[in-house]
This record gives C-alpha cells, sequence and structure tokens, in this order.
C-alpha cells in the first residue's frame, strides 16, 4: 500500500516540478563574457525586460513588447528577457546571459526589479530609455526608434542622413 502512494506522490512532484525543469533546461548559457565594443556593432541596442511570471505589471507590459518586435526584425535590436519567475534556481543562469551581451552593472543594479524593459547602448552600458505600462505599443516603438537612431555608429549616421 505504501508503494502505491508513494508512486502517485513522485507522479505529483514530477508534475508540479515540469514548469521549473523546462525552465532550468531552457535556459541560455554563456560560454565567456563578450566584449561590449563587438556587441554594439552588431547590436546597437539590447531592450532587455525585466520580467517575472507573477509580476502584474509584466502580464501587461509583456504582449505590448511582443506586439512590438516584427517591426524591429530586421533592425539591430536585440530582445533580452531576464525572467526573475524561478530566481532562486535560475540566478546563475541570469547573471551569466547579462554578462553575455555585456550588461552586467546595469543587470546587478536592475537585478530582482521587475515589470520594465531598459533600452541599452551595450558600447557604453548606457540606459537609453525606459518603457513601462505607461507606454503604448505606439509609444514603445517610438522610443525603440530613438534609440536605434542614437545608437547608430557616428559612420552609419553620416550614411544615413
Amino acid at each position: 500500500m505504501f508503494k502505491k502512494y508513494s508512486i502517485v506522490l513522485v507522479i505529483f512532484v514530477l508534475l508540479a516540478a515540469s514548469p521549473l525543469l523546462r525552465s532550468l533546461f531552457n535556459t541560455a548559457q554563456a560560454s565567456s563574457v563578450a566584449n561590449p565594443a563587438a556587441i554594439a556593432q552588431e547590436q546597437p541596442v539590447i531592450a532587455a525586460m525585466f520580467y517575472s511570471n507573477w509580476c502584474g505589471a509584466c502580464q501587461i507590459l509583456d504582449p505590448r513588447i511582443e506586439a512590438v518586435k516584427p517591426a524591429f526584425s530586421g533592425h539591430n535590436v536585440d530582445f533580452v528577457k531576464f525572467d526573475f519567475s524561478y530566481a532562486l534556481v535560475r540566478g546563475r543562469a541570469i547573471k551569466s546571459l547579462a554578462e553575455e551581451k555585456g550588461i552586467a552593472n546595469i543587470y546587478a543594479k536592475n537585478k530582482g526589479r521587475t515589470g520594465f524593459m531598459l533600452l541599452i547602448d551595450p558600447a557604453t552600458e548606457t540606459v537609453m530609455d525606459i518603457v513601462t505600462i505607461r507606454d503604448s505599443k505606439e509609444a514603445i516603438a517610438a522610443k525603440l526608434q530613438r534609440s536605434l537612431h542614437r545608437a547608430l555608429p557616428v559612420s552609419a549616421m553620416a550614411s544615413t542622413g
């Protein structure tokens, strides 16, 4: 009889832990800390979402960002999501992702906070703008566009102007 209940208990625990296990195996693995100058050449803007599934503001902001993303698929925007939903388990992987993107200092200042997206120039690790739930889809797109324009190298700005 004990065996029967222990099997049911094991199945229940595995089912309850499956979202956690999935998130552990789907985390980005950073092989080394990237050179911020190289990142800036490839992605002039990092759009870093500080997210958690328990955050009400995130639940409002995330769909807006997802709706705007396709309009920037041809642009040099690197959309990154720091998901703190399981931060106790994934803390090192989240920190490694920030190091990989060259924004470890900004991550350190904001880790654990959620409900916003920072638009970052990775060459200087400067926050160019902040996206919050007060921003509509149109405002988010405008902020991304302004950040892209400011992050363009001088030579690219001369050729587009």
